[in-house]
């Protein structure tokens, strides 16, 4: 209904104006907010209507590739009618956001378009845009690789060598108690970035600053620029065969932890600022090398040794190296990383965890530490180690106990089966025994009677015999006494 309105209008005017020979002219221009961009990324279209005099009414039409492209949202149709009744509006814009979907060229354009003024129709003039679509693999082998500088300077001192873009490392000297500089830095390629330039702390002795370009293609380049801070009266130690100063200003020290209280303490005669761990009994001072670095180091009468704290959770712990004495049979000294440092361990083939030696901050204990990586922990180590021989010898003792024991009870087994048919074949024994006293006490019996029997015959006929030759001397006496 609107559109219909609109046109009636415009036939209205056009009847109710009248045409002029020299026509006004209008524009309606289409525009991008990026003239190449990536597969999946999306854009802005922008279709501007203008005029250098009033506007009464106009169309267009919108049209788009689609097989490069894939419309995202507007607040208006692609095809768009305006009507204007102030007699002063000389522009109008029109947005939309399309997605990027395939590599190559894709072109808006406009096309049905006229644009009426209060005296006529306008000559028109259109023009269109065009993106490039790439993907990203296209993209990044077109990205620049320049990662040089085009400047580099100090704000009021000055770099030794002069600066050139092929020179990779300066030095600059500061006056004494200088605290900061200000770096500046040019890239040579607008599409580059730069790191490590601005307001930079510095404190006695080298300060090592780092500038660092990154290319478009992801390249980068360092340039290293040694600022030296004067000392008045610097206080130097060595360590193995190394020069380092020793940093004087509590200003630049941060306490290591909450273990720690802060003090000073004596070096080469001169006080300087340190930090003590009474449990722990470790004093720590900062040293700064001559490349700039600087770190703690443990104080002991004149010996340094550089301070590793290592924490976890709410377990805070300084790593020393371990006597060999110390360490677990089967185990072996390797090097671990945790977060980022490389540590000393001690590791057994077969066995998930390493080893790490360290001084418990909290309660200055020693101990050694069992480390899980993969939960960032660590667990007291309690050496439960059984010797190989001693564990040999326990399983060969034990098996031979089973085998004696096994025999001693076939042993004890066979025994009693033996006894019990022992205690079985004496009883039949016995039993035959019994029955054959039995039998041969009848047979005695019987053979007694006999004989006792015969013999009392025998005793009787006997008797009768020497009745006989009794009488018979008797009567030869008494026949001798007549003679």
């Amino acid at each position: 209904m609107k559109k219909i309105l609109i046109l009636l209008f415009t036939i209205f005017i056009s009847f109710c104006i009248p045409v002029v020979a020299d026509a006004a002219t209008a524009n309606i221009k289409v525009t991008t907010n990026r003239s190449s961009l990536i597969i999946g990324n999306t854009f802005t279209v922008t279709v501007t209507v203008s005029s250098s005099t009033p506007m009464a009414n106009w169309e267009f039409n919108l049209k788009y590739d689609t097989s490069k492209l894939s419309f995202v949202k507007s607040d208006h149709d692609f095809h768009v009618v305006g009507l204007d009744m102030t007699e002063k509006q000389k522009t109008a814009s029109y947005t939309y956001t399309f997605k990027a979907k395939a590599s190559g060229t894709a072109s808006i354009s406009i096309s049905s378009a006229s644009v009426m003024g209060w005296n006529g129709e306008m000559n028109l003039n259109k023009s269109g845009a065009s993106v490039k679509i790439m993907s990203q693999e296209q993209a990044e082998a077109n990205y620049s690789k320049n990662d040089y500088l085009s400047n580099l300077e100090v704000e009021g001192a000055t770099l030794s060598p002069k600066f050139d873009k092929n020179t990779m490392e300066y030095t600059v000297e500061l006056e004494p108690n200088t605290k900061k500089i200000v770096v500046n830095a040019t890239k040579e390629d607008s599409k580059s970035s730069i790191s490590g330039t601005g307001e930079i702390e510095v404190s006695k002795g080298a300060n090592k600053i780092e500038v660092v370009v990154t290319a478009q293609k992801g390249n980068t380049r360092t340039y290293v620029i040694n600022a030296i801070v004067k000392e008045l009266d610097p206080i130097e130690v060595t360590i193995d065969n190394n020069t380092f100063s020793v940093i004087q200003e509590e200003e630049f020290l941060l306490k290591p932890n909450d273990y720690f209280e802060q003090t000073t303490t004596l070096i080469n005669g001169k006080e300087v600022p340190a930090f003590y761990n009474e449990l722990a009994n470790i004093t720590l001072i900062c040293l700064k090398d001559s490349e700039g670095n600087t770190n703690f180091y443990i104080v002991n009468e004149n010996e340094y040794t550089l301070y590793n704290e290592i924490k976890f959770n709410s377990l805070t712990i300084q790593l020393l190296d371990m006597d060999n004495s110390l360490i677990p049979k089967g185990y072996n000294e390797t090097t671990i990383t945790i977060g980022d440092k490389t540590v000393t361990a001690y590791k057994k083939d077969g066995y998930e965890y390493p080893l790490i030696y360290g001084l418990n901050l909290e309660n200055g204990i020693k101990n050694l530490y069992k480390y899980d990586s993969k939960e960032n922990t660590l667990q007291r180590y309690e050496d439960v180690t059984i010797d190989d021989n001693l564990y040999f010898n326990s399983l060969v003792g034990m098996f031979g106990f089973i085998i004696v024991s096994y025999i001693i009870f076939i042993v004890l087994l066979i025994n009693k089966n033996k006894q019990q048919k022992n205690f079985l074949d004496k009883t039949m024994r016995m039993n035959i025994i019994d029955v054959n006293n039995n039998t041969l006490s009848n047979v005695l019996d019987v053979k007694t009677k006999k004989e006792l029997k015969k013999e009392k015959k025998l005793a009787k006929k006997e008797a009768k015999k020497n009745k006989n030759q009794v009488v018979e001397e008797t009567d030869n006496k008494e026949k001798m006494a007549s003679l």
